[in-house]
Parts: structure tokens; sequence; C-alpha cells
């Protein structure tokens, strides 16, 4: 009798335990995240309806105004939700194609219900008639618990330090 409590114990433990680690803050930003670089990809003839829908997604993970930081520039504003979709929606139409990935991401939890990410960008940017562009440059975001979680997001970008080649 005490085996068969200890062999229906032991699953109910580990799926405790992967419970627990599926929904710690670290993946969850994790995976919003890779959301965020999956709604920023855009495929060679896709729909505006398709397009609409991304940037919808990307603007429920964004604070309502956000800093931008480019260092090499000198450039540091708090920029609206909106002027930022505005600026994504620009800089997708530049291009063909446009793949965004993240490399060697690390997330850390320096104050509760505050984040900072860091991470190698990727991004394979084709414009028409041109060779596929590749990049590969640091980016630091640091992202703020959102505890109405409006849009089903837990984290909320406040600010992204980015390099000034991926904004060109």
């Amino acid at each position: 009798m005490k085996n068969k409590y200890i062999l229906l114990s032991i699953p109910a433990l580990l799926l405790l335990i992967w419970l627990g680690w599926y929904f710690s803050d670290k993946q969850v930003i994790k995976r919003q995240l890779n959301e965020l670089t999956w709604n920023l990809n855009k495929e060679k003839e896709e729909a505006t309806l398709e397009t609409g829908l991304k940037l919808r997604e990307i603007k429920l993970m964004l604070a309502s105004d956000v800093r931008a930081v480019v260092s090499e520039r000198n450039y540091s504003e708090t920029v609206p939700r909106d002027m930022i979709i505005r600026y994504l929606m620009y800089y997708r139409d530049r291009y063909e194609m446009l793949t965004v990935s993240f490399e060697d991401l690390l997330i850390e939890l320096p104050a509760k219900g505050e984040a900072t990410a860091s991470a190698t960008v990727l991004v394979q940017r084709k414009k028409s008639q041109n060779d596929p562009e590749e990049l590969g440059e640091p980016v630091e975001l640091l992202l703020k618990k959102d505890k109405e979680k409006k849009g089903g997001r837990d984290w909320r970008l406040v600010e992204a330090k980015v390099s000034a080649a991926l904004v060109e």
C-alpha cells in the first residue's frame, strides 16, 4: 500500500516542479520575448491583415511609454507605444523579408516586478533586388510586471537599448 502512494506521489511531485518552472517569471518572459521576435518577422508576401495582427500583439507587449536608447547616436527618448508601432510598420515595409531572433538570451530579476533581458539579436533582412543582409547586434531590455495583465501579458517592455545598425 505504501509503495502505491510513493509511486503515485513521484509523478505528482515531478508535475508540480515542472509547473513551477514553466510558470516562473523567467520562463514567462522568455516565451513573451520569443513571441515578440516571431511577430517582428515578415514573410515575403505577408498579407496586410497578418501584419496588423502581428503589430497588435507587439502593442500588447509594450508599456504605454517606452524609453528608447541608441547609445551610438546619443539618442534617448521616451516614445509613446503608438509611435513605436508606426515606426515598426515603416521599418517592416522597407524589407521584402525580415527575420528576427534572440541568441544568448539572459534574463535577470533584479527586483520584484522588474526584469532585465540582454541578448544578441540576429536579424536577416532583404530589400527587393538586393542580397539578404545579416546582423548580430546586442540589445538590452527592461521589463516591468503588469499587475492588471492587460491583453494576457504578464510583463511589459518599458525600455530598449539597441545599436544603431538595428534601427537604420
